[in-house]
């Protein structure tokens, strides 16, 4: 790691130079440091920390926290920064870089003890090498361990399986008032089900025990197109009562003029299909290390156009079953192209809601949990779009807490984002 400077005090607005803990790592006020933590992927939230905390233990998280707390500061954990409306971002306080804890032990037959700020193709890299696999994995496994933890951690197989947060075996985590606990669903039961899918609220999840499932060599990958959003709904909701697939997720395009849906399904073997409402089918067969980096080319397309590095005012709800359809329909008669923007897309699948089993985990109040996330991308420097996709996001959000949905990702007071 690069050297920080750090000292043994810190300047507090307000209160003058207050003694630091000590600490194995390393807490820096250099300001290419401050610069870094002060955004997000969103890049249109911008918080400025008092300093940053590069953490060699989960001791140093602790002691941190600790120290906020004595001091009135707020001690914020930044992950892989993939938050996207600064959720994990802190002003005048300290942020927590915790990409130094990021150890991924070896399998220990169906788990694998990972650091909080490990990525997930750190652990799937491991994992695999033993013929394993997590679960529930995200699309994107640049994310952080306990970053998705923190907020559930949703993908194709939670129709299966539930949430992330769902397939872990026991956690450690620092609690507000600076305690490092182990808790597991037998060992501070209370706390486990409170720090799963509450972004921070509880405490900072600083390493996790996760449950693997043995992987396939190789998937047949589905990519089923619709031009009725009903028989595409339909069709996803009859997948996954009858698990006729092991990966069930889509995506919604906009081609030629018109919104077209594609659903993903995916599997060990090649179910039929002939009974579906699709309106094209194309059937592949694919390496699961393939299918699991298929986010790889969008990446490497989104960077090499630049539109990685611009704004990105996403919002991601999670829809009641019954309201779905229409508040879908009503959304994409209002999605143009410009209102999504140049490079950006748009998430859609359902699972059964009863799979969900962490009870703070976001979910529909409904027995099917439709998610739904309008990842858009605004154009550098064109404040009217983006305040326009703000709107749009804020209208999103309200009308699925309305009808009991729920907003995935997204506190409303960012401050509560593993806040200490």
């Amino acid at each position: 790691m690069a050297h920080h400077e750090f000292g043994p005090r810190l300047a507090i607005p307000g209160r003058g130079a207050v003694a630091l803990p000590e600490l194995a790592g390393t807490l820096s006020v250099r300001e290419r440091d401050l610069a870094d933590a002060e955004r997000d992927f969103g890049g249109h939230v911008h918080r400025r920390p008092l300093a940053v905390a590069f953490p060699a233990t989960a001791v140093d998280v602790a002691a941190l926290v600790r120290f906020g707390r004595t001091h009135g500061i707020p001690v914020v954990p930044r992950g892989a920064g993939h938050s996207v409306d600064g959720q994990a971002l802190v002003s005048d306080g300290i942020a927590i870089d915790m990409s130094t804890l990021k150890e991924v032990r070896p399998v220990d037959q169906d788990r694998i003890s990972v650091d909080a700020g490990a990525r997930w193709r750190a652990v799937v890299d491991t994992s695999l090498r033993d013929g394993t696999v997590p679960p529930v994995l995200p699309d994107y496994l640049e994310l952080s361990v306990g970053g998705l933890l923190s907020t559930g951690g949703f993908g194709g197989a939670s129709h299966r399986y539930g949430s992330q947060a769902d397939n872990v075996h026991d956690l450690d985590v620092v609690t507000p008032d600076g305690e490092l606990v182990t808790c597991s669903p037998t060992t501070n039961p209370e706390l486990f089900d409170a720090v799963r899918g509450t972004q921070g609220r509880h405490g900072i999840i600083t390493r996790a025990t996760v449950a693997l499932t043995r992987a396939p060599s190789t998937v047949w990958w589905h990519r089923l197109t619709y031009h009725d959003l009903g028989a595409y709904l339909g069709d996803q909701r009859r997948l996954v009562d009858e698990l006729r697939f092991d990966h069930v997720d889509g995506q919604a395009r906009f081609v030629d003029g018109h919104w077209r849906f594609i659903l993903e399904a995916v599997s060990t073997r090649s179910p039929p299909i002939d009974d579906l409402a699709c309106d094209s089918a194309e059937i592949i067969e694919a390496a699961y290390r393939e299918f699991a980096d298929r986010i790889l080319p969008i990446e490497a397309r989104s960077r090499s156009t630049g539109s990685w590095y611009h704004p990105h005012p996403r919002a991601n709800v999670l829809l009641p079953g019954k309201h779905a359809e229409t508040v879908l329909t009503e959304a994409f008669a209002e999605l143009t192209p410009e209102l999504l923007g140049t490079g950006g897309s748009v998430l859609l699948y359902l699972f059964p809601t009863a799979r969900v089993q962490a009870p703070n985990v976001p979910k529909a109040r409904d027995p099917y949990t439709v998610l739904f996330g309008v990842q858009r991308t605004s154009p550098p420097g064109d404040f009217v779009a983006l305040q326009r996709m703000r709107e749009a996001n804020a209208a999103l959000h309200a009308t699925a807490r309305r009808l009991g949905g729920a907003s995935y990702a997204y506190p409303l007071d960012a401050t509560d984002a593993q806040a200490a």
